[in-house]
C-alpha cells in the first residue's frame, strides 16, 4: 500500500500521537505526585497524633523501670560479692598440685565446706628429705594457703615405691581468695 498522505498531514498525525502519549505521562506523573503527597500527609498526621498521645500520657512506667533496674543492679552486686568469696574445689586441687615439687605426691585429699579456714592435714610422700623446704616455700608463695606447719618427716618406706619419705603437715585453706 502506498502512503498518499501529504507530508503536512503525516506530521500532524505524528504530533497528535505524541501529544496523546505526553498527556498519559502527565496524568500518570500527576497521580503519582498526588499519591506521594497523600502518603506524606498521612505519615505526618500519624506521627503528630502519636506525639500528642505520648506527651499527654503520664510517665508512670519510668519510675517502675528505674526501680527494677536498681533492684537488678543490687542483685548483681550481691551475686558478684558471693562469687568473689567462693573458692572452687578445683582451684584448691590445682593449687596443691602446683605447690608439690617434683618427686612429691599426696596420699589422699578430702575437701568439704569445713576444710576452708581451718587447718587441714596432708600426708605427702617424697623421694627425698630435701623436698620439704621446697614444699614449704611453694605453699607459702600461694595465697590460697596459709599457716604451713610441719608435723613430722619420717623415712620409713611406708609410701609407694620410689617415695620412701613421709611428710605430715598442716595447711589452712583460705576462703575468699581468687587467683
Amino acid at each position: 500500500m502506498i502512503n498518499l498522505l501529504p507530508y503536512e498531514a503525516k506530521r500532524q498525525i505524528r504530533a497528535g500521537r505524541m501529544n496523546v502519549l505526553l498527556v498519559r505521562y502527565i496524568v500518570i506523573l500527576g497521580s503519582a505526585m498526588i499519591f506521594l503527597a497523600l502518603a506524606c500527609m498521612t505519615t505526618y498526621y500519624l506521627l503528630n497524633m502519636n506525639k500528642t498521645v505520648e506527651t499527654s500520657t503520664p510517665k508512670t512506667t519510668t519510675p517502675i523501670i528505674q526501680n527494677q533496674s536498681n533492684t537488678f543492679s543490687s542483685d548483681l552486686a550481691t551475686a558478684r560479692n558471693i562469687l568473689d568469696q567462693q573458692v572452687g574445689y578445683g582451684d584448691i586441687i590445682t593449687g596443691i598440685a602446683a605447690a608439690l615439687p617434683s618427686g612429691a605426691i599426696i596420699n589422699s585429699l578430702s575437701l568439704n565446706d569445713s576444710s576452708f579456714g581451718t587447718p587441714t592435714d596432708l600426708k605427702v610422700y617424697a623421694s627425698s628429705t630435701n623436698i620439704e623446704p621446697r614444699l614449704k616455700e611453694n605453699f607459702q608463695k600461694l595465697s590460697q594457703f596459709s599457716n604451713y606447719t610441719l608435723l613430722d618427716v619420717t623415712n620409713d618406706n611406708s609410701g609407694p615405691t620410689g617415695y620412701p619419705v613421709t611428710i605430715n603437715l598442716k595447711i589452712t585453706i583460705n576462703k575468699g581468695i581468687n587467683q
